[in-house]
């Protein structure tokens, strides 16, 4: 990992920007937050951005500045395949949305690899409590979560949602969602820790039942569903709130009892 610039921002918050050698070998450009007043070895929660996004897209930067801003939690995001600096997605209705899904295997195996080296530099500083990792992935930030969470035992706690085992008929090819789907739903098992899972209940791009099926079929004992209305988009700022401290508690949490 190579750090490319770092900055001072508001409430004590340190940016710094990196980059990495992915999976396939293309560079990977990511960005890590921190405060510099909290002491020790921190724990540090991992941002997944949504289809169309990039690392530091809006909502992202709502969540660095309550995790990291207000409760003094590490967090970090990069940028998905086709996404951000690594190329022309920027809606999930334009071109490179969709030419990027075209190989959905291929998509999640290398945004899984980009994750776990991310990790392991990141832990490699000793900045960060391996013992109390987080994910924050909702829409395409838990297509994305769900396989990386199953296969990395680290992790500690969660927030997914806005998600689900099929999309609302004609968002994405019949045949290309279906293995997709196969991909989140042989994951979802494996998929342990304590998490929280939220549901718009008019969701356009999500199927509701599919919503409530995928959940279902995460294998944490310990796991909560939260479903307020409204579209895709229209988490209410109460509905964040409780994803948000539901996650931050968890991972302090984590932290003392090591």
């Amino acid at each position: 990992m190579e750090i490319t610039s770092s900055q001072q921002l508001e409430h004590g918050i340190l940016e710094r920007r990196f980059t990495l050698a992915g999976t396939d070998g293309n560079t990977v450009p990511g960005v890590l937050w921190t405060r510099g007043d909290v002491s020790g070895p921190t724990p540090l929660i991992l941002i997944g951005h949504g289809g169309g996004g990039a690392k530091d897209a809006a909502g992202n930067l709502v969540r660095r500045d309550y995790f990291t801003g207000e409760r003094g939690i590490a967090t970090a995001a990069i940028d998905a395949p086709g996404h951000g600096e690594r190329g022309p997605a920027r809606s999930i209705v334009d071109a490179g949305w969709a030419e990027l899904w075209q190989q959905p295997e291929q998509v999640l195996d290398e945004m899984t690899g980009d994750w776990h080296r991310t990790i392991a530099d990141l832990l490699a500083t000793g900045e960060f409590d391996e013992h109390a990792i987080g994910y924050y992935g909702v829409s395409m930030g838990s297509v994305f979560g769900i396989p990386l969470i199953a296969s990395e035992p680290g992790i500690a706690a969660a927030v997914l949602g806005l998600c689900g085992v099929r999309r609302t008929p004609g968002v994405v090819a019949a045949a290309l969602e279906d293995r997709r789907s196969a991909r989140i739903i042989a994951a979802a098992p494996a998929v342990l820790c304590p998490l929280i899972y939220h549901v718009q209940w008019d969701d356009e791009l999500f199927d509701r039942e599919g919503a409530f099926e995928l959940y279902g079929l995460l294998g944490s004992p310990d796991k909560r569903l939260q479903s307020t209305p409204g579209p895709h988009g229209g988490m209410s700022d109460d509905a964040r709130d409780t994803t948000f401290t539901f996650l931050a508690n968890r991972l302090l949490a984590s932290r003392n009892s090591a």
